[in-house]
């Protein structure tokens, strides 16, 4: 049954968090997951919060709201507690805690609960009891979708995962992964539609969902704020294995010649065991079968597929367009060789316009890139379909080509042939350029593998334009995704808006 709720007010006046808004405010805008790096709050609102009382110390779900001085505002789902300073949670969980509670005698500090096991089982439990929790302005609805396959450990074990990500995820003692979406954002959501429908329509390259935790507002659509599914065993990030790869490739090239070919750095990565080739086409391939059952009958009527228009290549055109100049338009010198680029970007996008049209637009996957897959002892899964996070809902499931899938992961071998030599030479050494030419050759090795997999998985369906379209539509995605990391990587790691900039600046005349 549903717990009795208290009003917001009662709930401010008991919890005191509104007398440490500013603290919670410079908390989240330290988080990547916040979306918000480097940017001012000028407003935080908490619009609804509920004490758990199943917590012995103070716990409270809440959405905050963040309003930032260049006018985005963002609601996130926040789970806040606070405990007597020297309570031991401090030093257990430092990345979490938020700082002192202001006014609280004996003093108090504040943190993000979900640094707090109490909390993460608490959810866990309320999971297994469908627990309905009402709060002032919505519900909190526990819901299980697959409870044959749900670990019944009530107290299980618990590690958080360490990496950089747009939520906060969990493993669950052995057989479970957590993953708390941070944002609370207008319904539907991106991620329960497409794996309810990738699963409807049979494609198994994916995490099944067992269970969620919505977040209902009254008289609006659902939002999930959390998805529980199976922890993949003997599972390796797709990112993680380009970066081996990768590393081995490097500590040869050290020993190899600077002045090289392109065809003598070529079999370089073949002969020194780096090629990362094979698992490239068969990642192609399983991204092939993904869109071709989002193009299927079998995802029903709020995925059905739709012709490409010439209206469509020409707003798509427009808005490449428009996302360019406005990344120009920011005051960063970095950007200045770029702007010299401008006309000529400009003049790709503008080819889009005057393709003849044909081929599908589909639901895609949205931010595909290495770091949303795994290979499995059963091959890859395909992980993550919330979309890019800089994106709107709306943007996020609009129908589009799927070349905007193929251009994120093509992009994703370039990322990791950069990052992989970041760790062993500075960018400013005088070995940078020598040693990053063998890196990009194995990123092409990996671009083609995967590339023409793909085209042969999906000949004959109808899914692409011709093939000098498709070329040309590619090509535009491709650029338009380095703008968007661009755009990402100033306002979250400067240091890193290096690598698509490098793409950019060589791929246009």
């Amino acid at each position: 049954m549903p717990v009795a709720m208290e009003t917001l007010d009662a709930v401010m006046a008991e919890s005191r968090l509104g007398e440490a808004l500013d603290e919670v405010a410079g908390y989240v805008v330290r988080q990547r997951w916040s979306g918000a790096i480097g940017k001012t709050p000028r407003a935080v609102q908490i619009l609804d919060a509920v004490r758990i009382r199943d917590i012995a110390v103070p716990t409270y779900f809440t959405v905050t709201r963040i309003e930032f001085d260049d006018g985005l505002t963002r609601a996130y789902a926040l789970p806040l507690g606070h405990r007597e300073a020297g309570d031991p949670l401090a030093e257990r969980a430092p990345d979490f805690v938020i700082g002192s509670l202001p006014g609280a005698t004996p003093a108090r500090f504040l943190y993000d609960a979900l640094g707090d096991p109490d909390y993460v089982r608490w959810l866990w439990r309320s999971v297994h009891r469908e627990t309905t929790l009402l709060t002032p302005g919505a519900s909190l609805r526990f819901t299980v979708l697959d409870s044959g396959s749900l670990d019944q450990e009530l107290e299980p074990s618990l590690r958080v995962l360490g990496v950089e990500q747009s939520n906060t995820s969990f493993i669950l003692g052995d057989e479970t992964f957590l993953k708390w979406l941070r944002r609370v954002e207008p319904g539907p959501s991106q991620e329960l539609e497409m794996l309810e429908a990738l699963e409807r329509a049979g494609f198994t390259h994916l995490a099944p969902l067992h269970a969620a935790v919505l977040y209902e507002p009254r008289g609006a659509a659902p939002t999930p704020l959390a998805l529980i599914q199976p922890f993949l065993h003997n599972a390796t990030e797709g990112w993680t294995l380009a970066l081996t790869s990768l590393r081995v490739l490097y500590a040869a090239a050290e020993d190899l010649p600077a002045t090289a070919t392109a065809s003598e750095r070529r079999a370089a990565v073949d002969e020194h065991g780096a090629d990362f080739a094979g698992e490239s086409a068969r990642l192609g391939a399983v991204v092939a079968e993904m869109h071709l059952a989002l193009a299927s009958a079998r995802m029903g009527e709020s995925f059905a597929p739709s012709q490409l228009y010439a209206a469509d290549l020409r707003q798509w055109a427009g808005d490449m367009t428009a996302e360019l100049d406005v990344l120009l338009a920011r005051p960063d010198s970095v950007l200045d060789p770029l702007r010299l680029k401008r006309d000529a970007l400009a003049g790709c996008f503008a080819a889009v316009r005057e393709l003849p049209a044909s081929g599908l637009c589909i639901r895609v996957h949205g931010d595909l890139h290495l770091g949303q897959t795994l290979r499995t002892d059963s091959g890859w899964v395909i992980l993550d379909f919330e979309g890019e996070p800089d994106r709107t809902p709306e943007q996020r499931r609009r129908r589009i080509s799927p070349l905007v899938d193929v251009a994120g992961m093509l992009r994703s071998f370039d990322y990791a042939a950069a990052v992989a030599l970041s760790e062993r030479v500075l960018p400013q050494s005088a070995d940078w350029e020598a040693m990053l030419d063998y890196g990009e050759a194995w990123a092409q090795i990996s671009r083609d593998a995967f590339w023409n997999a793909y085209l042969e998985a999906v000949a004959g369906s109808g899914l692409l334009p011709d093939a000098k379209a498709t070329g040309v539509l590619r090509r535009a995605f491709e650029l338009q995704k380095a703008l968007y990391e661009t755009a990402y990587e100033l306002g979250h790691r400067p240091s890193w808006a290096a690598i698509p900039m490098r793409f950019l600046m060589r791929r246009v005349a």
